[in-house]
This record gives structure tokens, sequence and C-alpha cells, in this order.
């Protein structure tokens, strides 16, 4: 269930003045512009490549970034979420794009990219059949397996750092890391947001004063150009690709499962209102990042995600309103055509992105517990993220000798990401499979099939040992539902309803039961209201009299001890938790 944001000046529709939209746009388009440059910069760094792959991969960043948040914020057909989504680099995709750059080429990292976006379009156009693998619990182990992968990372850059100076090195990156952290800890609601930022200057300031930080190139460059080289793009199918290709697929269930999260949570802070998530602007979103990541391999760029960040700056400045989305990724486009602007951050010194980059690991890390904590109810699960992770860091770190099964099995099975998120899925459809068994009940949705659904219900209610009155609220709860869907209207004029229309209009019923609890899960194509809305405002605004079109609602509201419809593209899903009557 969504909160209303009670401090929001302006929804996603609304217009503030211009001069609040730009300041606003260009605020936080500083504040991500450093930050998501660290990703592509540690990229064409530690894969060996030239100069001119740098500024390519900063160039080319830079504007699939801008145009990615402009498609966000627009939305086209079914690509895009309608509301203020930035834009953001992937930086747990570091160590897998470091590995395809160096071992396969721009052209290995291109095709890999392009597969890893696939996905996440497949898994938005079949979020609703996918929902029960694609679920936080894996999301949030493959997240906290991602931390230690790049921690790897993170921490061999440092050491590479420290051979060349062994005290500015890890001074350096202790003073980026003591100020970001300090300002992200005990900062005001402002200071956290642009702490990162500052850390970075304060890193950068403190390099100029150990004498590494180099700003010749900054110095050098034009403030107006195109990058004068480009890298050989296209698609390569060599080792290296079928090598790195579980883990780019496993890439893009994690950002599809970040994206799913990002856009749920935007939505909540984007409304005065309380309302239910629309899984149909979800779909979107997730489209929308698909799309983004396409651009991004076409481009040679590294994968995409959606900037974690907006959520608080929508919170702290109470501005949802698209056209500050509209600001940032122009912002974003203009800084790409800018060499002296981009150069500048494109410079970063190594230890300084090391100490940034230690807080995003852990912060990656705690996220990754978090969604699996808070998200999931059973314990089962959890304790298959448990060990799930520790199966992933066994595998990433070596810490038993694997047999030789040839270089390219070996390679799948010393990535923790690979074997601890396959063995996460694994665990989780076992447990799925094991469940007691649910019960399904298919019709076409009309009236008609009312005395067909009561004897399922009957059957559901008798199998699971439940007694008569536990029978007939189940009944009850599923009468009325199938009266909110299919309203008795319907059932006056067949003979007018065109014969396809009807045989579109099927409903599927799941039952299952959690302990003495029943689910009902309502399962079918629709275009009507959102039922949860509708309850909610029942409750919120409670009359003697109900219309007759309310009462079917009110009756579900006191049978069921939630109401939750969940809305895709062409598909509804109305869920039912039933307790028992001396529970309820």
């Amino acid at each position: 269930m969504t909160t209303a944001s009670g401090n929001l000046r302006y929804e996603v529709e609304e217009n503030p003045p211009l001069p609040t939209t730009l300041g606003l746009g260009l605020q936080f388009a500083m504040i991500a512009s450093a930050t998501l440059l660290v990703t592509p910069v540690i990229v064409a760094r530690e894969s060996g490549r030239d100069e001119s792959y740098l500024v390519w991969m900063v160039f080319a960043s830079l504007v699939v970034v801008g145009v990615a948040t402009l498609l966000q914020v627009r939305r086209l057909g079914l690509v895009g979420a309608g509301t203020v989504l930035p834009m953001f680099t992937a930086a747990f995709a570091i160590p897998f794009c470091i590995t395809a750059v160096a071992d396969g080429g721009p052209a290995t990292l291109t095709t890999l990219v392009l597969v890893s976006a696939v996905v996440q379009i497949v898994i938005s156009k079949w979020l609703f059949i996918l929902r029960r693998i694609v679920t936080p619990t894996v999301g949030g182990t493959v997240m906290m397996i991602l931390s230690i992968t790049l921690a790897s990372v993170v921490f061999g850059l440092l050491d590479r750092s420290s051979e060349v100076e062994p005290v500015a090195a890890p001074l350096t990156a202790l003073t980026t890391l003591i100020i970001v952290a300090a300002l992200t800890l005990r900062g005001s609601a402002v200071l956290r947001l642009w702490g990162p930022l500052i850390g970075i200057v304060g890193g950068c300031i403190a390099a100029a004063g150990f004498g590494i930080y180099d700003i010749d190139r900054v110095i050098e460059a034009p403030w107006i150009g195109l990058p004068t080289e480009s890298p050989g793009l296209g698609l390569d199918f060599s080792f290296s690709f079928w090598s790195l290709l579980p883990a780019f697929l496993f890439l893009g269930i994690i950002i599809s499962i970040q994206t799913n999260g990002a856009a749920i949570a935007m939505q909540r802070v984007s409304w005065r209102d309380n309302r239910a998530v629309d899984f149909r602007a979800v779909q979107r979103a997730l489209a929308g990042t698909g799309v983004t990541n396409l651009m991004a391999g076409v481009a040679g760029a590294v994968p995409n995600i959606i900037n974690p960040g907006i959520m608080a700056f929508t919170q702290i400045t109470g501005v949802a309103s698209r056209r500050v989305g509209y600001c940032v990724g122009v912002v974003f486009i203009v800084l790409a055509f800018l060499p002296k602007a981009s150069g500048l951050l494109s410079t970063i010194p190594g230890p300084v992105m090391t100490g940034y980059l230690i807080l995003i690991t852990g912060t990656l890390f705690v996220d990754g517990a978090r969604t699996v904590i808070e998200t999931e109810e059973n314990r089962q699960k959890v304790v298959v993220a448990g060990v799930c992770f520790w199966i992933g860091a066994a595998f990433q770190f070596g810490l038993f000798d694997l047999p030789n099964v040839g270089s390219a099995w070996g390679t799948l099975l010393e990535s923790g990401v690979t074997t601890g998120g396959v063995a996460a899925i694994v665990m989780i459809l076992y447990l799925e499979f094991t469940n007691p068994r649910r019960m399904r009940f298919r019709s076409r949705l009309h009236i008609d099939a009312l005395p067909e659904l009561n004897e399922f219900i009957a059957r559901f209610a008798a199998r699971r040992g439940w007694d008569a009155a536990m029978k007939d609220r189940l009944s009850a709860a599923a009468e009325e539902t199938l009266l909110t869907l299919a309203p008795l209207d319907l059932s006056l004029d067949d003979e007018d309803e065109d014969e396809d229309t009807q045989d579109e209009r099927q409903l599927v019923v799941v039952a299952s039961s959690d302990g003495p609890v029943a689910n009902l899960e309502f399962i079918g194509g629709g275009n009507q209201a959102n039922i949860e809305d509708q309850v909610r405002q029942l409750q919120q605004h409670d009359i003697e009299t109900p219309a007759e079109n309310e009462l079917s609602l009110r009756l579900l509201r006191s049978y069921a001890s939630s109401v939750q419809h969940q809305q895709y593209h062409d598909t509804d899903i109305i869920t039912l938790r039933v307790s028992p009557p001396e529970a309820s």
C-alpha cells in the first residue's frame, strides 16, 4: 500500500515556476553527474584501453543517460514511466564490464549489454508471470553478492594506486571516505543529498595537495567538441562473451528488480493522495530501462539503472514535476558536448573513486539485506538469502579448490553472482513447488460462473480442513469480488456482446493458504478501476447509505483482511487475504 506525500508541493503533472524548475534540475544534475561517471571511467582505465576510449565512454554515458532520462519522463507508448526517474550508470556492473572489455574488447561489452537489455524488456512484458521468480529475495541476495564482487575491484584499484603512491593514495581515499560518510551519516537532509559530490570534491583537493591530481587534460580540452575517435563497436560472440553471459543475464534481472523498486517508490512520493501502485507504469519503467540499455549497448557504454537518489531528492524538495526531469536530462546531454566540464569529472583520481566506492559497496550490501528482510515475510526465504550469499562469497573468493571442469565452466564457477544467483533461484523454485498445492479455478469472467466458483471454494476449504464459518467467509469474499469484476448488468444482454470479447474476458482464481489464512488470487483481463483504491476511499469516506455500486466493495472490505489490486497491461491480479472469523 502506498503512502501519501504530505509535503509535496508539485505533483507529476503540475508545473512549478521556471526558476524553480531550472534550479532543481541543475542541482540534481550536478549531484548526479560526478558520481555517474565513476563507473565508465573505472571501466575504461582498468580495462587497459587508451585515452580515446575513456573520452568516448564519458561522452556516450552522458548522452545515453540524458536521452534515457527524457524517455522515462516523457513516456512513449509502453516505454517510459511518465514520472521523474533519471537514469544512472550501474556501479555494481564494474567488475563484469572491466572483464568484458579487457578480455574481449568493446564489441564484447556491446553484445553483453544488449543481451542484458533484452532480459529487461522480456521481464517488463511478462512481469505478472515472472513475479514469483523475479522476487525481492532473489534481487536482494544478488545485490549482497554484488557488493563483495565490487569490493574486490575497489580494493584492487587502491592496491595499484598504493604501489605508486604508498602514502598519498590511502590518505586520499580515507579523506574522501570520511567526508562522504560523515555527511551521509550525520548531515542534514540537504547535506546528505550533496554528500557524495562534496566528498569527491574534498578528495580531489586532498589529491591535489598530495600531488596526485593531474588536470592537464582538463586544461587542454576545448570547451565545446566531440570525441575524435570511437571504439570499434560491433557484435562479438567469442569465448569471452559466452563466459560472461550468465553474469550479464543476472545483471539484467537485478537491474529489472532495482527498476521495479525505484518505480514503485517514486509513485509513493509523486502524489499527495494515497493510491495503489500502478504496475502498468512499473512495466513501462522496466521497458524504459531496457530501451536505455539497448542504447547503451549500441553506444558501447556501461549498463544503466534508475538513479536511487531521486526519491530522497523529491521528498526533500517537495517537487515531483516532470519539468524537473526534462531539465535533468537536458543538462546531462549538454555536459556531453562540453569536453572541459566532462573532462573535469572524468579526471577524478583513482584513490578518490576508491573512497567513494567503499561507501557504495557497503550501501549496496545493506540495501540488499534490507530488501530481503523488509519485503519477505516467509522466514524460509530469508534463510535462502543468507545461505546463497555465502555460497556466492565462497566461489567469488575461491575458499575451496574447484575441480578442473574446463575454462568455460571454471569462469562461471568463479563468479559469485552466477553461483549465488543460480542457487537463490533454484531454492526459491524448490520452496514454491514444495508448498501446499495451489488450487486453480478457470472460467469465463461472468456472473454465471458464481455457482461453480462457490463449489471450488468449498473444495478448497474442505481440503484445508477449515470449518463452515471459514468456508462461508471465503465464499462471500469470492462472490463479492466476482460481482465487482463482472457486475450484474453484464449478464442481461449476452447476445449484444461480441463473442470475441466474451472469450477474452477470462477469469482464473488461484487459492493457497498460509497457515490458517487463505490467499485468493483473481487473475483476468479487465480495464476496471483499481479496487484497492476504491476500498481505501470507502474507508476514508464512510457514509451511512452507500451507492449501489459500492455495496460489493463494502462487503468485500468486511470479509477480507486485505485487498490488493495489481494492474498490468492486459492483466489484473486481485489478491484477497482472508483470515478465520475469530481472528478478524
